[in-house]
C-alpha cells in the first residue's frame, strides 16, 4: 500500500515538472520569434516612414518641375540681383500644382514654401523651397543666360531640335604681311599703311655771314676792301658788306609708305540647336523645336 503512494507521488512530480518544462519552452519560443501582430506593426512602421521621405522628395521635385515649366524668358527678372518668387499657395491658385496629399498628418506651409529665381551675373538660379510640419529643405537648377527655360526635373526627358539659319562664321586674322591679298566674298582683307625707314642722307644747311668792308686811302682816293676770306673779296670805290657764306651737313633718316595686309577666311554654317527637356514642353514647341524620338 505505502509502495502504491510512493509511486503516485512520483508520477504526479515528473508531470509537474514535464508542465514546468513545457512552459519555459513556450516562453522562450515567444521572445525569439514576435508574433504575426509585432511583425505587421513594425513593418508597417518602416513603410510610413520611407513612403514619407519619397512622398516629401516627389512633392519637392513637382514643384521643381512646375516652375521649370513657367519660369520661361519672358517671365525671368531682368537685371542683375533681381528676384521673382512664387509661393506654393500662388501655384495652387494659379493651377501649377494639385495639392498635396497628407501623409503621416503632415501639412506643407503655402507661404513658406516657394519658388524663388534670381538673376546673377552669369546665370540663372532658382531655389525651390519646401516647408512642412515634418521637414524643410531646397534644392537648386541652374540656367545660363542665353536660355528660355530650366532644365526640367521630371524624370521622363525628351530630345528636341531646330533648325537655325545658315550663317557666316569667320576665322582667326592672319598676321600682318607686307604680301598683297586681294578680297574675295570669301576672303576679307584688310589693310593699314606705316612709314618705314629705308636709310639715311645728308642734308645741306647754307649760313651766311656779313661784315663791313674795311676802309683804306690808296693812291690818295678812299678805297673800301673785302678780305679774301669773303665770297666777295676786292677792292671797292664804296662801302660795300663783305658776305661769307658755309655749308653744314645734317643726317637725317629716309622714310617711304609700306602697305600691310592680313586676311581672314569665312566659311557657311548650317547649325542645329538641340535642347532637352521634359517630353511635354509646350513652349519648346512653340519656339519650333521637334521632338527627335530619343529620351533619357
Amino acid at each position: 500500500m505505502y509502495e502504491d503512494e510512493d509511486n503516485k507521488r512520483e508520477t504526479l512530480k515528473s508531470v509537474f515538472i514535464k508542465i514546468v518544462l513545457v512552459v519555459l519552452l513556450i516562453f522562450v519560443l515567444m521572445m525569439l520569434f514576435p508574433t504575426k501582430g509585432f511583425v505587421t506593426n513594425y513593418v508597417d512602421e518602416k513603410v510610413k516612414e520611407n513612403s514619407g521621405s519619397d512622398n516629401f522628395n516627389n512633392n519637392l521635385l513637382a514643384m521643381a518641375t512646375a516652375g521649370s515649366g513657367y519660369f520661361t524668358s519672358s517671365r525671368l527678372p531682368k537685371e542683375t540681383g533681381e528676384k521673382v518668387k512664387m509661393t506654393l499657395g500662388e501655384m495652387y491658385d494659379s493651377k501649377l500644382l494639385v495639392r498635396f496629399s497628407n501623409v503621416n498628418n503632415r501639412t506643407c506651409n503655402t507661404k513658406n514654401s516657394y519658388l524663388e529665381v534670381t538673376k546673377e551675373e552669369n546665370e540663372y538660379t532658382m531655389k525651390v523651397n519646401l516647408s512642412c510640419s515634418d521637414k524643410t529643405d531646397y534644392i537648386m537648377l541652374h540656367m545660363g543666360l542665353d536660355g528660355t527655360q530650366f532644365p526640367s526635373t521630371s524624370t521622363a526627358r525628351c530630345e528636341f531640335v531646330k533648325s537655325l539659319d545658315d550663317t557666316w562664321a569667320y576665322g582667326e586674322w592672319s598676321s600682318w604681311s607686307t604680301k598683297k591679298v586681294n578680297g574675295s566674298s570669301t576672303v576679307q582683307v584688310e589693310t593699314k599703311v606705316s612709314k618705314v625707314q629705308t636709310g639715311t642722307k645728308q642734308v645741306p644747311h647754307t649760313v651766311v655771314y656779313e661784315g663791313g668792308a674795311t676802309k683804306m686811302y690808296l693812291n690818295g682816293s678812299v678805297k673800301y676792301v673785302c678780305p679774301s676770306i669773303y665770297d666777295n673779296a676786292g677792292v671797292y670805290d664804296s662801302a660795300v658788306s663783305c658776305k661769307q657764306s658755309k655749308t653744314t651737313y645734317t643726317t637725317e633718316p629716309v622714310y617711304k609708305n609700306v602697305t600691310y595686309y592680313r586676311y581672314r577666311n569665312k566659311t557657311l554654317n548650317s547649325r542645329v540647336d538641340t535642347k532637352w527637356s521634359n517630353c511635354d514642353d509646350e513652349e519648346l514647341i512653340k519656339q519650333g523645336y521637334v521632338k527627335t524620338g530619343n529620351e533619357n
